[in-house]
């Protein structure tokens, strides 16, 4: 049995020893399951589009880059969501893949009459000081307590919260930051 055990245990180091770190593909699903007179948010997509043009709803292997250097900075972040009311939408940074210690950058109320209802597309903007800022708020985000030093990995967060309740449910996407 230890044997079978450190075979296993061997296999998957040397899988993810040739792995590149810059390729990363994440699972973007959530493990809540969701019935008719369920009234939470459920995200059913979230995409985000990088300074270079790569979109993860077609290419979910190359690694997401954002450079404040090319095309402005610009990227871009789409999502949709199955809710039968209004439900809270936030972007957020951090240096781990969860919301713990996440850094907010947009956040907006989202429903049936407002501007994003199901679903929704924010242009938003990385700034070479290490800031951030999306859609048409004038809000800019300091970013730099992420950052040890360029070019770095980090994580672009999507969650989305029921503005009755407690629930929120979370999705994540790798990115460099040049």
């Amino acid at each position: 049995m230890k044997a079978t055990m450190t075979m296993a245990l061997l296999a998957a180091m040397v899988a993810l020893a040739g792995c590149d770190e810059r390729q990363v593909h994440a699972d973007h699903g959530s493990d809540h399951e969701h019935h008719g007179d369920d009234f939470v948010p459920y995200l059913k997509a979230y995409h985000l589009i990088d300074s270079y043009g790569v979109d993860t709803a077609v290419d979910y292997e190359t690694a997401l880059t954002l450079d404040p250097y090319h095309d402005a900075g610009i990227f871009e972040i789409d999502w949709q969501v199955n809710s039968l009311e209004d439900y809270q939408v936030s972007f957020r940074m951090n240096d781990r893949p969860s919301l713990s210690g996440s850094i907010p950058v947009y956040t907006e109320i989202c429903g049936a009459g407002l501007p994003c209802d199901q679903d929704a597309i924010r242009i938003c903007q990385y700034y070479s000081d290490l800031t951030m800022a999306c859609g048409l708020d004038e809000y800019i985000t300091d970013i730099s307590p992420l950052i040890e030093e360029l070019p770095q990995k980090a994580y672009a967060v999507l969650e989305v919260c029921d503005t009755d309740s407690s629930y929120c449910e979370y999705d994540y996407y790798p990115v460099w930051l040049e």
